[in-house]
């Protein structure tokens, strides 16, 4: 389904509160204590950046998501802190809108960046692209020591330029 790249799961699970798992076809997964069982992942992305750049998902593939776990989001930033200690990435997040839920799922991934500990250490840029009467959110997560940081920045917005073109 997807082309993942790997992380190494050992320190995923030696600083995750739940036990995160390789699936099949490549991605993490782990299921939480209320039954619901997530898909975590990354996919280059050639479309943002020429190199480094890849969109991150969060599929929640079983269960249902109507209790507030905190643990999850603790598990979400251990990925998300593996990641970037091997590659020292781009990550980019565009909320699925499958169901049209999407401002909610920004909202979520927004408040855990917010409630993270190290996010001194990183930029966050999020933006909202409206085209008729739909919502479009994406986000970019870099660390501040990225040597291409100003670069990203304009990445992004041009990205979302884009986005915007192509969606008009």
């Amino acid at each position: 389904m997807h082309d993942v790249i790997d992380l190494p799961i050992e320190r995923v699970n030696a600083l995750s509160p739940y036990k995160v798992y390789i699936n099949n076809n490549g991605s993490l997964g782990f299921e939480t204590q209320y039954g619901s069982v997530y898909e975590v992942g990354f996919v280059e992305d050639y479309t943002f950046m020429d190199e480094n750049a890849f969109q991150f998902f969060i599929l929640e593939s079983q269960g249902k998501h109507s209790v507030k776990d905190p643990l999850v989001r603790e598990t979400i930033w251990v990925i998300l802190e593996t990641f970037f200690l091997e590659n020292n990435p781009v990550i980019l997040y565009i909320c699925d809108m499958s169901d049209g839920k999407q401002a909610i799922r920004n909202r979520l991934f927004s408040m855990w960046y917010y409630e993270y500990e190290q996010r001194e250490s990183f930029t966050f840029l999020s933006t909202k692209v409206e085209v008729e009467s739909t919502d479009y959110y994406a986000s970019v997560l870099v660390k501040n020591s990225n040597p291409q940081l100003e670069d990203i920045k304009v990445a992004f917005n041009s990205f979302i330029e884009n986005m915007k073109e192509k969606l008009e």
